[in-house]
């Protein structure tokens, strides 16, 4: 992926255009993410690297970098590197990326794990995926982490077509999709509060009953099947929807201030 990505930067470098090579640069970046070179949450190359694999000056770079973190596309954090925080083309029918909420408030991203399976599809679940109940179907089990402190958990469920290892998962779903060529074009959510059980209760580190966001999600493809059935319980204190208009909601992450 990586070399992939500046092979195609280094074309559109050698294309000579008018404007300074920093903005050539920062708007080549900007295209390889719209592109799907680069997805969400990936982290690019150190500035120093970077600047070696495009035979460019380091500073040429630098100033790329404090355009692109100007508008939000990337966050550099010391210690920690140049993380993609904004996908190119994004609309608000396609998944709002965890991860990148999180960045762009500050704070670092992670996964823990409990299941990554295949099982056969229960009946209910089959029903949602429009799949016959105890079709083997990947199962995707984990509690997202904002800085380090638990904020939801997700269980995804997925035709085995679309992902037949789910084993090997380790980064992002869709950016495993983007490189598979299988893309997203309509999510649907059902958003409703709900108490938290005291078993989640547990796994989330707040008191039984606290407030949950239950929000059940179905994501199909550009042939309109479904792909995806996702239930995401999301802590209440963490989590906020913004209404805009009917066609215009979103659910944003919310770092709690210390």
């Amino acid at each position: 992926m990586l070399n992939h990505f500046v092979d195609w930067v280094c074309k559109q470098l050698e294309k000579k255009g008018s404007s300074p090579r920093y903005i050539q640069l920062q708007k080549a970046i900007e295209m390889a993410i719209e592109k799907r070179l680069l997805h969400v949450g990936e982290f690019l190359p150190p500035e120093r690297r970077l600047a070696e694999l495009l035979n460019i000056s380091r500073v040429t770079v630098s100033k790329a970098m404090q355009l692109l973190e100007e508008k939000g596309v990337i966050i550099r954090q010391q210690g920690i590197g140049t993380q993609v925080v904004k996908p190119g083309g994004s609309s608000l029918n396609q998944a709002v990326g965890f991860t990148s909420q999180v960045i762009k408030d500050g704070g670092t991203a992670s996964n823990y794990w409990l299941s990554r399976n295949i099982i056969p599809a229960p009946a209910k679940i089959a029903k949602k995926l429009s799949v016959n109940t105890g079709e083997p179907i990947a199962e995707l089990r984990r509690i997202r982490l904002a800085n380090g402190m638990p904020v939801s958990l997700e269980n995804t469920y997925i035709p085995r077509p679309y992902l037949p290892h789910p084993e090997r998962l380790e980064g992002s779903l869709y950016g495993y999709w983007e490189e598979q060529n299988i893309h997203l074009t309509n999510v649907n959510h059902k958003i409703k509060a709900i108490a938290c059980p005291a078993d989640l209760a547990i796994l989330l580190n707040i008191a039984e009953s606290s407030p949950l966001l239950q929000i059940h999600q179905i994501s199909q493809n550009n042939q309109n099947e479904i792909i995806e059935f996702s239930e995401i319980l999301c802590r209440g204190d963490i989590y906020r929807l913004d209404f805009n208009s009917p066609q215009n909601i979103n659910i944003n992450y919310k770092l709690k201030n210390d």
